[in-house]
């Protein structure tokens, strides 16, 4: 498994992409902030121009795959694909506050499907596969993501997979019986009390 192990340090998100991240994160942080002042209006929205151009660099994003055997490219493709589309989902729900039914959001998690199911090795790729899992709507996507992390946890003898199914088991029900829509994953996750170790 070491010797598999090896061949994926340079799928790795690069650096760029953990920047990426890292603007993202700290966009949500003033995005947060503003909204919880009414006045703040005029500044929210000028904050929106740098969400779209955050928006475009990680669509743009192309890592860097000189290093990787050429066995390994589609793989790459794959992985990072879906830490794309998991950053999209978090700037898409978290930013823009679109609820996980909205086209772009949906249009993410379907995109997810096949590079995730031709993924060979899961391990550092479940933060942004979580951020697509929690928006799935369909059987078809919540069954591919339940069937890909229990292979992973029953190949692997790794945990913490198991403990990501329970959690999006728990919040793809709450959200299927939440009438009003008023429910956010982020809220049933602080209701079970616990933590994700999953930005690995």
């Amino acid at each position: 498994m070491a010797a598999h192990q090896s061949h994926w340090w340079n799928n790795l998100p690069d650096y760029r992409m953990h920047m990426l991240l890292q603007d993202a994160t700290d966009l949500c942080l003033e995005v947060d902030q503003l909204k919880s002042t009414p006045e703040k209006v005029e500044s929210l929205l000028q904050l929106m121009p740098r969400v779209s151009t955050l928006i475009n660099k990680i669509q743009d994003w192309r890592p860097d795959i000189s290093a990787v055997e050429p066995e390994y490219v589609d793989s790459v493709e794959h992985f990072n694909s879906i830490w794309r589309k998991g950053i999209l989902c978090f700037v898409y729900h978290d930013i823009y506050s679109l609820d996980s039914s909205h086209e772009l959001i949906q249009t993410c998690v379907e995109a997810t499907l096949e590079p995730f199911r031709q993924l060979s090795w899961l391990q550092a790729c479940l933060f942004p596969l979580f951020m697509v899992a929690v928006h799935a709507r369909t059987g078809q996507a919540r069954e591919c993501f339940e069937h890909g992390l229990m292979h992973m946890h029953t190949s692997l003898a790794f945990q913490t997979p198991l403990s990501v199914v329970l959690v999006l088991k728990n919040i793809w029900e709450r959200l299927d019986n939440d009438l009003d829509g008023q429910t956010r994953w982020r809220d049933v996750i602080k209701e079970m009390g616990m933590e994700l170790n999953i930005l690995l």
